[in-house]
């Protein structure tokens, strides 16, 4: 069994990690097979300050990485780094100096294609086990849509479009984690869409403002990303940070037909989507709602639970528990951040789009 140690404790790290670490811990010591040992513990300069987490004694939460280093062992430590994309480097760095070798890290892996490279020699030199969280790609959601690209029900996949809106004011006022809209919710549909449909070129990008009231947040109001895929998908990525209503939804047009898939909003509810309709009108599949032999969703509407990150969670654990070599997404998370690190490039060269725009 591996015991957690989550390295922030904002939104991702407390909201996110540690609850869903709690719950894992629980689901598998019921079955018998106990994956996670508790206490996790949570590190932040800040945790003395931050409401618990989980019942008394699943959670210990320190502020340094010396105390934390006081109740965890490296040699049986999976680190999740949760702190903001700038400088992740050094803390991965000093991490790797005090033996921690398993390694959750926060999207995006890197900042810069510089602190990429860096990485990547780090990785090699002190044999770290590094994974991104891409719970998107290990969902059953996903799962289903590759069948989908795969299978040829529909026919060859032509474009993807991914929608991810949120009203995300208030976080983007308190904190200076996210440079801009492109590091926030971009990096999950971008793994996404290379994962479906193959390496990619960008196309173009941009970003536009976050306003409330008086104020503005340069960049931080949303981003849209165009792919052109080696396959020859194209693909549009679109986050507006300062919509009123929430939305996670990707739609796959094939030659056939469409696949519409909404991932899950939040945490209130875990239940997953998708709608298949070919441009015919035909009928020549499986009921509604059925997957054929080979797991492939048949025409019309599906619904169905996708606890993605508590699953991504139990998957990269046994991966680490296996001892097996490369058995994270690093490859990925390595195209993933290389393109991102081109659209800054492209959206700092390029003036910002109108406040708002989407």
């Amino acid at each position: 069994m591996l015991q957690p140690l989550v390295i922030g404790l904002g939104r991702s790290g407390s909201g996110l990690h540690l609850k869903t670490l709690v719950r894992l811990a629980r689901r598998t010591a019921a079955t018998g097979d106990p994956l996670v040992v508790l206490p996790a513990v949570g590190c932040d300069p800040c945790a003395d300050a931050l409401r618990p987490v989980g019942l008394p004694g699943e959670v210990t939460a320190v502020t340094t990485l010396e105390q934390a280093l006081q109740h965890v062992d490296p040699a049986t430590a999976v680190v999740h780094v949760c702190t903001p994309p700038r400088l992740r480097y050094d803390l991965l760095a000093e991490l790797a100096g005090h033996g921690f070798r398993r390694m959750i890290v926060e999207k995006p892996l890197a900042a810069s294609a510089d602190e990429l490279d860096a990485l990547i020699r780090l990785r090699q030199e002190t044999g770290l086990e590094l994974m991104t969280v891409a719970h998107w790609i290990t969902s059953r959601l996903a799962g289903r849509l590759r069948r989908l690209v795969s299978g040829g029900r529909l026919g060859p996949l032509r474009h993807i479009t991914v929608d991810q809106h949120k009203p995300r004011f208030l976080r983007s006022l308190a904190t200076d984690g996210h440079p801009s809209a492109l590091d926030v919710e971009i990096p999950h549909s971008l793994a996404l869409a290379l994962d479906l449909a193959g390496p990619a070129e960008l196309r173009s990008a941009h970003c536009w403002d976050l306003r409330c009231e008086d104020r503005g947040l340069p960049r931080l109001g949303g981003a849209h990303i165009e792919l052109e895929h080696r396959s020859g998908v194209v693909t549009l990525l679109r986050s507006d940070l300062g919509a009123p209503v929430r939305q996670r939804s990707v739609v796959c047009e094939f030659e056939g037909g469409t696949a519409t898939a909404h991932f899950p909003l939040s945490e209130d509810d875990d239940h997953a989507q998708l709608v298949i309709a070919p441009f015919d009108g035909g009928t020549a599949a499986p009921p509604a709602g059925i997957l054929d032999a080979d797991g492939v969703p048949g025409i019309g509407h599906h619904v169905f639970r996708d606890d993605a990150l508590t699953d991504f969670l139990d998957g990269a654990y046994r991966g680490f528990v296996s001892g097996a070599r490369g058995v994270g997404n690093f490859p990925l998370a390595c195209a993933t951040a290389r393109l991102l690190c081109a659209a800054r490039e492209h959206c700092a060269v390029t003036s910002p789009a109108r406040a708002g725009s989407r």
